[in-house]
C-alpha cells in the first residue's frame, strides 16, 4: 500500500468533492443542451431532418443555445481538470 499522509493537510476536502460534482454536472448539461443547439429556430432536429431531408444538412445552424452549451462544457472541463490537478498535488500523485 502506498503511504498516506495522516496530518490534517492528507485529509480529503469538501471543497474538492463539491467542485467536481459541480463541474460534472456542468460538462453534463452543457452536452446535453448541444441537441438544442443546432437546426432552424423553434423546432427540434429531429423534425428539421424529417422536414427537409438529410440532404438538407446545410442549411442547419447554430441557436441561441449554443451560446451557453459550449460554454458550459468548456467551464465543466476547466473546472474538472484544475481540481483534480491540485488533488494529485495535494497528494503527490495518489
Amino acid at each position: 500500500m502506498a503511504d498516506k499522509k495522516t496530518t490534517a493537510d492528507g485529509e480529503g476536502s469538501l471543497v474538492y468533492l463539491v467542485g467536481l460534482l459541480v463541474g460534472g454536472l456542468t460538462l453534463g448539461f452543457g452536452i446535453r443542451s448541444l441537441y438544442w443547439s443546432f437546426g432552424v429556430p423553434d423546432t427540434a432536429l429531429n423534425q428539421d431532418l424529417a422536414t427537409m431531408g438529410f440532404t438538407g444538412l446545410d442549411n442547419l445552424s447554430l441557436l441561441p443555445a449554443a451560446n451557453y452549451s459550449i460554454g458550459m462544457i468548456v467551464l465543466g472541463i476547466i473546472v474538472m481538470v484544475a481540481l483534480n490537478n491540485f488533488a494529485w498535488r495535494y497528494t503527490d500523485g495518489y
